[in-house]
């Protein structure tokens, strides 16, 4: 999969600014076996001379490294980098649910490593990514704690509320669809919780805002909030689960 970003720095930054370049990282990560699944880079919107430097999130899997025990999953690194500020260079776990083609990214339990944009070398990232796939035993346990995990009435409905408001103050409850039959058995935490992120962050589902009106929920493709949705939403997973 091809790399988009430019590599360099934009015109806004400061002679200081070293560029973390990721078709270089990504290069590194190819010779170490690792694959790229997806590439995603943020829309720019008013200053077309951020084309090609803006945010970028590129997920990675590798069957030996990021192995795990379950398999309808594939455990992910994730990187995001940019070169006009708007984002360090950071390396964080995830994971990608196959029956729904769901990308997932763990929490404030898991470490995220970020890199500055200042005097920073290739074996940085050697111990960055040993650091990462340190904790790919502790993921496959959290998943499987998700899965084990029944919930009654009450806490499904609880688990819901709390997890619209992540998408905001205009929301106040959200109608979670089971959009297939993997996911129906909302008393199991791990199908509850891939329904309702996807829920929240693919759209699709009505929900109502403060004002007690009913909407269609949009999908979110704002990198940044993408991915606070998603860290947060495991978190809540998590907290639940324990």
């Amino acid at each position: 999969m091809d790399i988009l970003t430019l590599d360099s720095a934009h015109a806004s930054r400061s002679k200081n600014y070293k560029v973390v370049p990721t078709k270089l990282i990504a290069a590194k990560f190819k010779e170490l076996g690792f694959v790229v699944d997806s590439y995603q880079e943020a829309r720019v919107r008013k200053d077309p001379t951020r084309i090609g430097h803006q945010k970028h999130l590129v997920r990675l899997s590798h069957p030996e490294l990021l192995s795990t025990n379950h398999k309808d999953v594939k455990l992910q690194l994730l990187v995001t980098n940019s070169h006009d500020g708007s984002s360090s260079f950071k390396m964080q776990l995830g994971f990608f649910r196959f029956v729904c083609s769901n990308g997932l990214i763990v929490g404030e339990t898991f470490e995220t490593i970020k890199l500055r944009h200042s005097g920073m070398i290739l074996e940085e990232v050697d111990s960055a990514i040993e650091r990462i796939v340190a904790q790919t035993k502790k993921l496959d346990a959290a998943i499987a704690a998700l899965k084990q995990k029944k919930l009654d009435e009450s806490q499904v409905r609880l688990f819901i509320e709390e997890a619209a408001k992540l998408r905001g103050n205009s929301v106040t409850e959200v109608a979670v669809s089971a959009r297939r039959p993997e996911d129906e058995d909302f008393s199991n935490l791990f199908q509850l919780y891939n329904a309702v992120q996807e829920s929240l962050v693919n759209g699709g589902d009505e929900y109502t805002n403060a004002r007690g009106r009913r909407r269609v929920m949009r999908g979110v493709s704002n990198i940044a909030k993408l991915t606070q949705l998603n860290e947060q939403l495991f978190d809540l997973a998590m907290r639940y689960a324990a």
